[in-house]
């Protein structure tokens, strides 16, 4: 089953206010946030796109990164998880913040990207169209980075049944599951992956093709 827009907006705008406390209540999930980021190997200046940004969780650790001379693009579906972000952005002053609200597959994406970040956006990653649209913005070479929940295998159903109902609000298909970075193979030649969390979480990283796809 393909992510559905609708369901995933309907979703968020209950989820939204409690999506930080929920994120960050995970301990694991926290580390494995710095984990991907530091795969992205920001420099100062660079120009990064949070695809699926959500309230910009993401924001400090690539603001550190990048810093004032650098640029942050954050793309959300969601108007209730962006209004979010935007007041994140307002009490941190960052003048180097750009928040566009769109489903990815139809973002106005002006810039070229040093840097593309996934960060738990699964629907995302099993959209074509959103992926085709991104790296077509991705500079040759762009170093790319995605952390997400995965399945586990049938003899862990007690976990496997924690994870579903800790991303139960967050996506809105199971599809790829069990590899949720296939489509991304596609565009990151030598894609590299680690698990972590009992293997209910996984990072992959690579830099993309340095000719069009």
């Amino acid at each position: 089953m393909p992510p559905d827009r609708r369901l995933a907006v309907e979703q968020y705008r209950a989820y939204a206010k409690d999506y930080d406390r929920a994120q960050t209540s995970n301990p694991e999930v926290e580390r494995q946030r710095a984990r991907v980021i530091e795969l992205l190997r920001l420099q100062r200046g660079d120009c990064v796109l949070d695809v699926g940004c959500g309230t910009g969780l993401n924001f400090s650790l690539l603001e550190d990164a990048v810093g004032a001379e650098g640029r942050i693009i954050g793309i959300d579906l969601s108007p209730e998880m962006l209004a979010l972000a935007r007041e994140r952005v307002a009490a941190r002053g960052w003048q180097n913040v750009t928040l566009i609200e769109s489903a990815i597959e139809d973002a106005p994406l002006a810039s070229q990207f040093d840097a593309v970040l996934f960060c738990l956006t699964h629907d995302v990653l099993q959209s074509p169209e959103a992926l085709a649209n991104v790296f077509r913005h991705a500079k040759p070479g762009a170093r790319v980075a995605s952390l997400g929940f995965k399945s586990l295998p049938w003899w862990a159903l007690p976990w496997s049944f924690v994870v579903r109902r800790y991303t139960r609000n967050s996506m809105t298909t199971r599809e790829n599951f069990d590899r949720p970075w296939r489509n991304l193979e596609r565009y990151l030649p030598g894609l590299q992956v680690e698990t972590a969390f009992m293997g209910a979480l996984y990072i992959a990283w690579g830099d993309a093709a340095s000719s069009g796809i």
